[in-house]
């Protein structure tokens, strides 16, 4: 087996630690930060294992979009660890293997089917061999096993309210804030572990539309703290994840009740909103690259890439950087800034295959001339095409439409009005690029909504 343990990598040593045990190891910890991001900066990539041919899998891109994280803690099975605050005490294991996630017994799988395996027409040859066979397949399948402990049954907590913004990014914290200012309650939620969305952890200076241009983090700063002082609610760590017409509801919309609700989810439990309104402004996904070798662990989206810098950690010391744009270009910056290196960035239809099998060790890119060259490195950051997140707004009432790159929802450019009277969508997720558009839009958006309440127009 390669080694999956690489020096610890951050950036600048933590001045408070706490201890967290994985697989029976001790490792050390930042008290608050992202369990995955921990494990990566002391060299623990390789998280766990595939199910089928128990490949070494990891973190793609820390946001809790992919499946290589998910890790049994403290006894509960499939856990996101890049979700996951770290404290003191917690035990992590790895799922799916037989052994370790450096010695997975099963492994072997994949050595002795380079072509691929068929189970389902395993040793059908022998009715008692095709038996014994399905026992063991069961034995080993699935994902994580049950919870050490039953918990018992938590009461959804509700909550309503005049306005709730799914997402805290910049355009949801902008909409939340002119709506709250013009005296709305208003609620934002967000999945994340702190608001600000892509600028908390974007590297470099951006341009806003009140400010002119600066660095990033700081708009994300002062968004979040005029969003709270406009009197918006702002709770991170919760994830809507449904939209309900409660008209179809057993129990029905009381008169005079909102008539949807949003299903959130809080590491305490559900929380149910019914808003009057809702603002959609979830940002984009970034999307996969069919590139061989797309799933090594130290594979990541440029977007992953830039979490791990703003919480202190080199995603590699040779990092190649596949795909152009800005975040290319300021992950590349970024590195150079703390004394890696930064190859490329690279045409993303040039590469031809990483290399490496539970860490990376290269990737294979075509010049003009069609010439592959061999480039050693130890993480790629693949900037692919994004799509936005639209599963939300459609929930709700929006359309969507394609855009060129993505699947996007359908909404005003000027004030995020969609097909539902009930829903607008702001920002990247209703294709709206340039981030000094996406805050005139959404600060209107959040005046129209405002308007609308107060004055009971659009339904």
């Amino acid at each position: 087996m390669l080694p999956t343990r690489m020096a610890p990598r951050r950036i600048v040593q933590p001045t408070e630690t706490c201890a967290i045990r994985v697989d029976g190891e001790e490792v050390r910890a930042v008290p608050g930060e992202p369990v995955a991001v921990a494990l990566a900066a002391a060299g623990r990539l390789v998280l766990g294992r595939s199910v089928k041919y128990h490949r070494p899998r990891g973190a793609t891109c820390y946001a809790g979009e992919c499946d290589g994280c998910l890790m049994r803690v403290d006894g509960v099975s499939s856990v996101m660890t890049c979700t996951l605050p770290a404290r003191e005490g917690m035990v992590l294991e790895t799922q799916n293997v037989v052994g370790s996630a450096r010695h997975d017994l099963l492994a072997a799988t994949d050595w002795f089917f380079p072509d691929g395996m068929d189970h389902h027409h395993m040793f059908t040859w022998s009715k008692a061999a095709n038996r014994m066979m399905q026992k063991v397949a069961r034995r080993i399948a699935g994902i994580g096993k049950l919870p050490s402990g039953v918990a018992g049954p938590v009461a959804p907590r509700e909550l309503s309210c005049e306005l709730l913004v799914v997402g805290g990014g910049p355009t949801g914290l902008a909409a939340a804030a002119e709506a709250a200012r013009a005296g709305l309650d208003v609620v934002v939620v967000d999945e994340g572990l702190q608001m600000g969305g892509h600028l908390a952890f974007l590297p470099g200076d951006v341009e806003d539309d009140r400010h002119g241009e600066g660095p990033a983090r700081d708009l994300a700063r002062r968004l979040a703290d005029e969003a709270r002082a406009s009197g918006a609610t702002l709770l991170a760590s919760c994830s809507a994840v449904g939209v309900y017409d409660a008209r179809n509801s057993e129990r029905g919309a009381t008169e005079g009740a909102p008539e949807h609700t949003v299903l959130a989810v809080t590491e305490e439990g559900s929380l149910l909103v019914r808003p009057a309104r809702l603002v959609v402004a979830t940002g984009v996904h970034e999307g996969a690259s069919d590139v061989p070798g797309n799933d090594i662990p130290g594979v990541l989206g440029v977007r992953a890439a830039a979490r791990l810098l703003a919480h202190g950690v080199l995603p590699g010391e040779r990092v190649a950087l596949c795909g152009r744009g800005h975040w290319a270009e300021a992950v590349a910056g970024a590195l150079r800034a703390h004394g890696a290196q930064a190859l490329g960035p690279f045409p993303l239809e040039s590469v031809r295959r990483v290399r490496g099998r539970s860490a990376v060790k290269g990737v294979d890119v075509a010049g003009e001339d069609g010439a592959e060259q061999r480039i050693a490195c130890d993480a790629v950051a693949l900037s692919g095409p994004r799509s936005g997140a639209y599963e939300i707004g459609v929930q709700a009432g929006a359309e969507v439409r394609f855009d060129g790159d993505g699947f996007v929802l359908g909404a005003a450019a000027e004030d995020g009005a969609t097909a539902s009277s009930f829903v607008r969508a702001v920002g990247q997720c209703a294709g709206v690029r340039e981030l000094p558009l996406g805050l005139r839009q959404a600060r209107a958006a959040g005046r129209a909504v405002a308007a609308e309440v107060r004055g009971g127009a659009r339904g």
